[in-house]
């Protein structure tokens, strides 16, 4: 008896807030509320993202990711992980494009669930507390992240995977080509 294999294709989407909104935040100054600062030597650009820190005894951590393994596109989504406490964002300290894959916050997502963004380099991105997304992949290595992630008690990770039969393939738009800006 042959084994059926399903193939889910998801092609990646650029990043904006409006398509992000269901995920998170999208971290960028483009049309961002923003004040001088210092004597006006300093621009702020204010309240970019909603930092959840849920639970008890919870404290913001400020970490720095280092992606050590190059991955291709088409890129084969083994699992997805949530933080169901609180939030966790991810902001490039390499100016370079990245992709994410989201799906929304409730039941372990269904591939037809899953949407993909690539961010244009500068953007950083916000999961909102419990939203489901793919472990962090890069293209390159020492693409480096600052993470604000939530610290305390409980556990707030929780990873899935997906069965041998699906295979859920991230893929880039014929023109979509990733590269250092």
């Amino acid at each position: 008896m042959t084994e059926s294999i399903h193939i889910k294709e998801i092609v990646i989407e650029p990043l904006t807030r409006a398509n992000f909104a269901d995920f998170g935040d999208v971290i960028e100054t483009e049309s961002a509320k923003h004040f001088p600062i210092n004597d006006g030597r300093v621009e702020r650009y204010h309240d970019l993202a909603s930092v959840q820190l849920g639970g008890e005894n919870s404290r913001a951590l400020i970490n720095i990711f280092e992606c050590n393994v190059a991955n291709q596109f088409p890129y084969q989504l083994p699992l997805v992980e949530r933080h169901p406490i609180g939030s966790q964002a991810f902001i490039p300290l390499t100016p370079i494009k990245f992709v994410v894959v989201v799906g929304k916050a409730g039941d372990h997502p269904q591939p037809e669930d899953l949407r993909a963004f690539e961010s244009n380099g500068y953007q950083g991105i916000n999961y909102h507390q419990g939203v489901w997304h793919m472990p962090l992949v890069a293209d390159e290595t020492g693409l480096r992240f600052l993470v604000v992630d939530r610290g305390g008690d409980g556990d707030n990770c929780d990873e899935e995977g997906y069965p041998d039969d699906q295979r859920i393939m991230i893929v880039r738009q014929p023109n979509q080509v990733n590269q250092s800006v």
